[in-house]
């Protein structure tokens, strides 16, 4: 009988309510975690000239999030000095705000602020940061095949589930 009493004493049920909490915060964290994690798992697919698929890890700012909301589209793509494809936005992306500053290296989808273009350089392009650009993301899958075209090309966008 007595151990039930010491079960409902003032110090054990704090205690209780510690661990409970510390129970909580562990597992609220995780949850967070996971939500933090999916936000920088974003993946778009560009399908070329409805042929060959690109994906692309995106970037965490607030220029992925307005691309991502123009998605699903169609967009043609040039090349440009030999290193890199560009493109151009149905709109107008608001940039302030969004931090500036990326090496141009192969494999990263950029906005290039002076023209408003946005693209991804297929070969190595400087090696110190360029302020005039805004990392979009990195390409995972398919760098090849944008470097294969030598023209212009259609690429069909979209998110990946």
């Amino acid at each position: 009988m007595s151990r039930i009493i010491n079960l409902f004493t003032k110090n054990n049920l704090m205690k209780k309510i510690g661990v409970l909490l510390i129970i909580f915060v562990f597992f609220s964290s995780l949850s967070y975690g996971k939500d933090m994690q999916d936000k920088h798992l974003t993946r778009i697919k560009l399908t070329l000239d409805n042929q060959k698929e690109v994906i692309v890890r995106m970037s965490d700012n607030l220029a992925v999030e307005q691309f991502l909301k123009m998605l699903l589209a169609n967009f043609e793509f040039v090349d440009y000095a030999g290193k890199e494809k560009i493109s151009y936005f149905s709109k107008p992306l608001l940039l302030h705000g969004v931090p500036h500053g990326m090496i141009a290296s192969a494999g990263k989808m950029f906005i290039y602020v002076p023209w408003g273009n946005w693209g991804f350089f297929y070969k190595n392009h400087g090696d110190s940061i360029d302020k005039n650009l805004i990392e979009l993301g990195q390409v995972e899958i398919g760098l090849e095949y944008l470097s294969a075209y030598k023209n212009s090309f259609n690429a069909k966008i979209e998110i990946l589930p």
